[in-house]
């Protein structure tokens, strides 16, 4: 098996264990859930302390509430929107280089529906329809030089990010100063050597 294949297999397990973890502990919430409210129901209807018919409608009224403020559980698929005036960042990155040896790119973000339907972007199949990084963290698409390999058809998220005020890979972005503090904790495998 050849590594292209090896690492869809790999993306493909992993969004199994994806839906399968996330499917059970849906199932178990809705469960309980289900019981919770099936059993004040019938102790309400049953100590006529309200008619079935009002309560049904009560019932519905939330449904419709959930669903207009957006408090409905889901499945975890993302796809993100952009505005459309954002404009592209300019920042000294290869200066930087050698110093954030590229962090940014390990960073998670959904792709739009467009980078999706073009084709150029591969995204995460355990994690639809997030930007798919490495076994080290890094975007699937980063080449071994710290450079982008989709340069030209990168996210739009890419094309206009600027780490200039980002405290999570700058504590002092004049100065060049890295937060490895914050990197080791949240970034899969830290920063790198």
């Amino acid at each position: 098996m050849d590594s292209k294949q090896e690492e869809l297999e790999q993306q493909m397990i992993k969004g199994h264990l994806n839906l399968h973890s996330t499917l059970s502990q849906m199932s178990e919430r809705i469960n309980d859930l289900e019981a919770f409210v099936y059993g004040i129901n019938d102790a309400l209807i049953e100590k006529g302390v309200m008619p079935s018919r009002f309560l049904f409608k009560k019932i519905e009224k939330v449904k419709k509430e959930m669903m207009e403020n957006g408090e409905v559980l889901h499945a975890g698929i993302a796809l993100r929107v952009d505005e459309a005036d954002a404009a592209p960042t300019e920042v000294n990155c290869m200066e930087r280089l050698p110093v954030c040896k590229g962090i940014c790119c390990k960073l998670s973000f959904p792709l739009s529906s467009e980078e999706v339907e073009a084709g150029n972007i591969k995204w995460d199949l355990g994690r639809p329809y997030y930007i798919r990084q490495r076994k080290d963290g890094f975007c699937c698409s980063r080449g071994e030089n710290g450079t982008c390999g989709i340069y030209d058809h990168r996210p739009k998220v890419c094309q206009t990010y600027s780490c200039a005020e980002d405290t999570r890979i700058w504590k002092d972005f004049d100065k060049m100063v890295i937060n490895e503090e914050w990197i080791n904790e949240h970034l899969t495998e830290g920063f790198p050597a």
